[in-house]
């Protein structure tokens, strides 16, 4: 499901995440913590959002195209 923030601001999210994961889970103490909290699931679920919204402006541009390519053939 895509959330209603702009695309902009959940990739910059989706790194901050994806980073301070990768630092958490090698660390003794938070590494267990997060595993037990659902963090690996919760980070797979930002990145297929983010597979969705690549999708859904490719979609999207590829509509323009075909439109812009309609108007231009009239």
């Amino acid at each position: 499901m895509i959330t209603d923030e702009s695309d902009r601001l959940f990739k910059r999210r989706l790194e901050m995440v994806e980073r301070a994961f990768e630092h958490l889970l090698a660390d003794p103490h938070y590494g267990p913590l997060m595993l037990e909290d659902g963090r690996p699931e919760f980070l797979a679920d930002l990145r297929q959002e983010w597979r969705e919204r690549q999708d859904r402006a490719r979609a999207h541009l590829a509509h323009d195209l075909r439109e812009e390519a309609s108007l231009a053939e009239s």
